[in-house]
């Protein structure tokens, strides 16, 4: 990408409300928010405009600023007069307003106060002439304040810039680093950091500043006593810093000025006030320009000052071990120790490695190795991990140590190997070595937890029933125990029984901040599978939300991003936001390692979107690549997959195939995943293979039953019913196809009326799932209105009489009358407020 392809994005509002200010706007906003471009895009098909550069240099001079557009030679009277009658061009734009001397600040105020449309940028927060200021003031124009972009429109602006798909966690990424600065954003991208991964834009490597970054930054940062440069260059490498130990090691003063400059802001922490610089990316300009000594120097006098405070805060010792490790001070292991546990439980976990392995390198021996390896199974290096776990397993341990190595190789086995049964024999012979009734317990606990994860629910009940058997629970094992509880009762189809699991234990987590993490995760993985259960997708789409935390406690986990992604996919795929749905999957698979447990999930999903949408190609290459990639380790994994394939088939046109795939999925499934695979079988019009079986499924909620009731529907009255309960639950995709399958059992009966209300209503759902493509939805036309049936229906939809209609479009009232009729009978309406409806379909 060159610099001069970088489009204007974004801002309609603004460029409208400029465009129709007919006095003129001044727009205000912070250093690289767009000012100047806006106003260019808004001005730039104008006749009649004359454009002054306001200037530092220029302001030197009166009427500097306007030199270009002045004769040569003033006369020796009135200045103001003169350069009033010069200029004549009928809107005049002035860039950086604040900078303009005093006399051009008079002319700009008297050119406003004669009718010249005066349209200006001002840097907000920035002191400004009188002249300038009175020009909202006295009201002469409205002040527009022009706010950094959000994330949203970051996203947008990404998008065009780079002419495709942005990943979810790159754009929020660019958003943090750029803070909505468009200048900055744009630097970014041209900085090379981005790369298309199949058709999906992702950060790659560090983070680069550009030279024109670099100076533009600079620029802003300005010129600087040795003080306030000591001031940033401490929070560039310790921010936030609390204003006093600032003060210790600085100067007071200096973080004022720097206040004052807007270069620092100082924010409330409880009774504390803390010091961070105004910009992240001012803090890579002062760390790019100290040297490798300087800044050791100053780590190292970040580190003694904290450490002499008394570690008081939690990260203080994460941030105290980062410091004395970045300035070459390796030596204390207990705090290489405790920095990478404090790293890893906040999801840091690149720097918990880092912190791991210097632990290692100093000697740290059997806790530093079970350190190190707990971090690399967290950053999908499961092979690693499992060579050091198994090297530790041969050590002397005690009972402690020996059932927390157990318990965490075999995680690592099960969800990052997919080695099951390996995973239940290093449990096995961790419950023969200890004899503690709490460690045994544990192993218990643990046991049931992979034979869950493999599908064997029987199995997993037995071995939770023997570790409450072994005696009472501590409070950490009952915590655990509960989690494993919550994991079966939705898989057991007893959502609500899940629910009240899982609240009571994230209550008890709630008063641990950052206390397992891993836990949370699982809980709140289980609650949303739970709400998807019930039909509650609003809950469903919030919890995977929370679980994506790109904001959150998850961090740079992949697991959890990949594994709450998918859930989002799903959460938007049954509410019929397909496109969304894609794009979700799409961005979640293009993070997976290979091979992996989630794979069958991630991309059985991204399989499930593509065919839903008719592109039976990208499924395929998406199942395919499933099959190379996943480890199949129960049904989490290859019930997806499985879904994904059936409905490739239907795309195909081999619907018998996907119906059998459907009934042989039903078979085996775990009863959270029944109902939707005999609920498919309905959906490709086979309502009769599974009515029976629907109807005994003993799997509480009101989704279900309404499963069953589109089974048992035999008319189009029914289906009509049924697809209303389905839009009330928001599950829009599956309300069109009901509706669909109504008007073919009214066109059946002859009932033609009811057929076209029907085709009409699933026509009107589906404009909503973003371009289904599904078996029951094939055929659905438009129905199509002429342009004066629309337009008497629009106004009707607003709510005005025939007389009032009649009287608006100068036609008889009667034709009113009869136009209405016959758009009711075309769109299978019986009055207004249905037609409104129709008119206006509510948001998917």
């Amino acid at each position: 990408m060159t610099l001069g392809s970088w489009p204007f994005t974004g801002r309609a509002a603004q460029l409208a409300q400029i465009r129709l200010a007919t006095r003129g706007v001044v727009v205000a906003g912070p250093p690289g928010t767009g000012k100047s471009r806006l106003v260019a895009q808004a001005v730039h098909d104008l006749d009649g405009v004359a454009w002054v550069r306001a200037t530092a240099a220029a302001a030197e001079l009166p009427l500097g600023a306007f030199a270009p557009l002045l004769p040569a030679t003033p006369p020796a009277g009135n200045p103001l007069g003169w350069a009033a009658a010069a200029l004549r061009a009928p809107v005049l734009v002035v860039d950086d307003v604040h900078l303009l001397d005093a006399a051009s600040a008079v002319l700009v105020h008297h050119l406003a106060t004669r009718g010249t449309r005066v349209i200006a940028t001002l840097r907000s927060r920035t002191p400004v002439p009188d002249a300038v200021l009175a020009l909202w003031k006295d009201d002469l124009v409205p002040l527009l304040e022009l706010e950094p972009f959000t994330l949203e429109e970051t996203m947008a602006v990404l998008r065009a810039a780079l002419g495709g798909q942005v990943e979810a966690a790159t754009a929020t990424r660019l958003w943090r680093a750029s803070q909505g600065n468009v200048l900055y954003l744009r630097e970014l991208v041209l900085s090379g950091i981005l790369t298309d991964d199949r058709g999906l834009w992702r950060w790659r490597g560090p983070l680069t500043i550009t030279p024109t970054l670099r100076e533009t930054i600079a620029g802003r940062i300005g010129e600087l006593t040795a003080r306030e440069r000591e001031v940033l260059e401490l929070l560039a490498y310790g921010e936030p810093l609390g204003a006093d130990l600032l003060a210790a090691l600085g100067s007071l003063d200096a973080v004022n000025h720097l206040e004052d400059r807007q270069l620092v802001m100082v924010e409330p922490d409880g009774r504390r006030l803390q010091v961070r610089l105004a910009h992240p990316l001012h803090g890579e300009v002062i760390r790019d320009g100290c040297g490798v000594l300087r800044a050791r120097s100053l780590m190292r006098r970040l580190a003694q000052a904290v450490a002499e405070a008394g570690l008081r805060r939690r990260e203080d010792v994460l941030r105290v071990a980062v410091w004395r490790l970045d300035a070459g001070m390796t030596g204390d292991l207990e705090l290489l120790l405790a920095g990478c546990e404090h790293a890893r439980v906040v999801r840091d976990l690149e720097l918990a490695v880092r912190l791991g392995r210097a632990a290692v390198a100093a000697g740290g021996g059997t806790p530093a190795l079970a350190a190190l390896a707990t971090v690399l199974f967290y950053t999908d290096r499961y092979g690693e991990a499992e060579q050091m776990y198994a090297t530790i397993w041969e050590a002397e341990l005690d009972e402690p140590a020996r059932t927390d190595l157990g318990i965490q190789r075999a995680l690592n086995l099960t969800v990052g190997l997919g080695d099951v049964e390996k995973a239940l024999a290093v449990l096995a012979e961790t419950t023969r070595l200890v004899s503690a009734v709490d460690m045994r317990q544990a192993t218990y606990i643990m046991r049931a937890v992979v034979t869950t994860i493999a599908g064997d629910l029987t199995v997993a009940e037995e071995l939770l029933a023997r570790a409450r058997r072994l005696g009472a629970l501590s409070p950490h094992g009952e915590r655990a125990i509960s989690g494993a509880d919550s994991a079966l009762m939705v898989a057991r189809g007893r959502p609500t029984v899940c629910l009240a699991l899982v609240a009571k234990i994230r209550a008890g987590l709630d008063r641990e901040p950052n206390a397992m993490g891993s836990l949370n995760a699982a809980l709140i993985a289980q609650a949303t599978t739970a709400a998807l259960l019930l039909g509650d997708l609003e809950a469903a789409e919030r919890l995977a939300g929370e679980g994506y935390g790109l904001d959150g406690q998850f961090g740079t986990w992949t697991r959890a991003i990949l594994e709450f992604g998918t859930l989002k996919a799903r959460v938007r795929r049954m509410r019929g936001r397909l496109g969304d749905a894609l794009a979700g999957a799409r961005d979640t698979a293009a993070r997976l390692p290979t091979p992996s447990t989630l794979a069958g999930s991630c991309l059985g999903e991204l399989a499930h979107a593509h065919a839903l949408l008719g592109d039976l190609d990208a499924a395929e290459q998406a199942l395919a690549q499933a099959e190379a990639t996943g480890l199949p380790i129960g049904p989490s994994a290859v019930v997806p997959l499985r879904f994904g394939r059936a409905w490739t088939m239907a795309g195909r046109g081999n619907v018998a195939g996907a119906v059998e795939l459907c009934l042989e999925i039903a078979e085996n499934a775990l009863s959270c995943d029944l109902p939707f695979a005999l609920h498919d079988v309905v959906r490709l019009g086979h309502p009769e293979l599974v009515a029976a079986r629907l109807a005994e499924v003993d799997v509480e909620g009101p989704l279900v039953a309404l499963f069953a009731r589109h089974a048992a529907s035999r008319d189009g009255a029914e289906l009509d019913a049924v697809s209303e309960g389905f839009e009330r639950l928001g599950l829009l995709l599956y309300a069109a196809e009901a509706a669909a399958q109504a008007a073919a059992r009214y066109r059946d009966a002859g009932l033609h009326r009811g057929e076209r209300a029907a085709e009409t209503r699933a026509w009107r759902l589906a404009q909503h799932c973003q371009g289904a493509r599904t078996v029951a939805l094939m055929n659905l036309d438009a129905p199509e209105l002429t342009p004066r049936q629309r337009e008497i229906a629009v106004l009707a939809a607003q709510g005005l009489t025939n007389r009032e209609i009649a009287e608006r479009l100068i036609v008889s009232i009667r034709t009113v009358a009869n136009t209405l009729y016959a758009v009711y009978d075309k769109i299978g309406v019986n009055d207004r407020t249905a037609l409104a409806a129709f008119l206006n379909p509510p948001p998917g």
